[in-house]
């Protein structure tokens, strides 16, 4: 019977979508040809292949896609899949929830009740009180008054024993409350202003005393208002709360402030309430004290982990900067693709990132259509190059020329750098194997 899987994606810019797999597989990428196309810029056009073998068992194939596929932590390039597994291409991750259809397993054999056994008959003891027993007896001394009084006694002295060998009751153990560890209840009112004279941006988190995380950013000049929430665990309340009290951010003064510019106005304000110990903070117009910027960035790395946002939380103008600057940087590194052979991977890189740093912009910059133009064209050209020096390499590995093969191999390596990589990780054991015949017999 043909299968079907249910997959849940956990991570991502598709966190918490669904998505079914049919007997005829599907493939996902970030390409609108896929079957399920996913908005993750560190995915590959077509980056891998979800379907089931002869035997009904689900799997997971690479495309040969520029970051992998990653099964459990561990790169693959093909895999075979379980309920539970966990699937890693680029920044999304997968679950495999369920694989259902599968034949029915045999009903369990319901055993036979055993045979009655056969009723034996009963015993009857005469003890003179049948009419028969009467007339037997009738010429008799009687010793019915003689048994009545030896079970009396018999009775009275099994009480008495039962009485004797009775257990006293157990004490009844005393409730007591499991106090609170010692860094909850964490709460946390934490805001950052960003002004200028034509923008306003506002970031703004909480942690409530019920673990709920809120993060709310309103970004005037593009009409942006985003809010998200969850409950966060308990585990990682307490740990955090441990890390926040190891600080020194109790130590800081109540207020740190600088000269006030009417074309800029940069402000941050914390408050942090750790069990009974209660702070607060607040900077203005001046560079951050080290204990209160440890703080400020541990608090917005945990809310775009626990909510799975991060570039929302800088104004448009910081996120055109930073795509711009990874932009120029991977145009530079694809121009000088000659003199590196890691410069194409480590362009397509810095393209990738200049994309997650766009994705919140809408209209895009101006660089956006060649920014896609020039990852599609590095792409292309990085396969290319693979394949060819692929080649050279199993040339002289079948001709057993094994300095020549050793050297095509470092080759691979360095057009594909990521060591997760499963092209990276081919290439590595074969060098590995090739290094050890050119090591000279007798030395080890």
């Amino acid at each position: 019977m043909s299968r079907t899987a249910q997959i849940s994606i956990l991570a991502g810019p598709d966190k918490g979508r669904s998505l079914n797999v049919p007997p005829a597989g599907i493939r996902l990428g970030r390409s609108s040809e896929n079957d399920f196309a996913l908005a993750d810029p560190l995915l590959s056009r077509h980056h891998c292949r979800l379907d089931f073998t002869a035997a009904d068992e689900l799997q997971v194939t690479d495309l040969d896609s520029a970051n992998g596929t990653l099964v459990n932590g561990t790169a693959v390039s093909r895999q075979t899949l379980k309920p539970g597994d966990q699937i890693l291409i680029g920044d999304t991750l997968l679950a495999v929830d369920a694989v259902d259809g599968g034949a029915p397993l045999p009903p369990a054999a319901v055993p036979a009740p055993p045979p009655a056994a056969e009723t034996a008959p009963p015993v009857f003891v005469d003890l003179g009180f049948s009419a028969a027993g009467r007339q037997a007896s009738a010429h008799a001394p009687t010793l019915r008054p003689l048994l009545w009084a030896v079970g009396a006694a018999a009775l009275l002295l099994l009480g008495a024993a039962l009485i004797m060998r009775m257990p006293e009751p157990a004490p009844r153990a005393s409730v007591q409350a499991v106090p609170a560890p010692r860094h909850l209840p964490l709460e946390i009112h934490y805001e950052k202003v960003e002004a200028t004279s034509n923008s306003i941006f506002r970031y703004e988190m909480t942690l409530s005393p019920a673990m709920r995380l809120a993060i709310v950013i309103d970004d005037l000049s593009e009409n942006r208002h985003v809010r998200e929430e969850a409950v966060v665990a308990t585990n990682l309340v307490l740990g955090l709360a441990r890390e926040l009290d190891q600080s020194g951010f109790f130590s800081l003064a109540d207020a740190y402030e600088g000269v006030a510019r009417p074309e800029l106005h940069n402000s941050w304000e914390l408050t942090l309430l750790i069990g009974d110990r209660v702070k607060r903070c607040r900077v203005v117009n001046r560079v951050e004290p080290a204990a209160f910027q440890a703080v400020r960035e541990r608090l917005e790395t945990f809310g775009k982990n626990e909510l799975g946002i991060w570039a929302i939380q800088f104004s448009r103008e910081k996120l055109i900067a930073l795509a711009d600057d990874a932009f120029t940087r991977g145009r530079n590194m694809f121009d000088e693709r000659g003199i590196a052979y890691g410069n194409t991977a480590e362009a397509i890189r810095r393209f990738q990132e200049a994309l997650f740093y766009l994705q919140t912009i809408d209209p895009k910059p101006d660089f956006h259509g060649e920014l896609v133009s020039l990852l599609a064209q590095a792409g292309e050209e990085l396969v290319r190059r693979y394949e060819e020096q692929r080649f050279l390499a199993d040339r002289a590995l079948n001709l057993k020329e094994w300095a020549t093969a050793a050297r095509e191999l470092r080759i691979l390596r360095e057009l594909i750098p990521d060591r997760s990589d499963p092209r990276n990780l081919e290439a590595e054991r074969k060098l590995l194997d090739v290094e050890t015949r050119l090591k000279p017999k007798g030395k080890p």
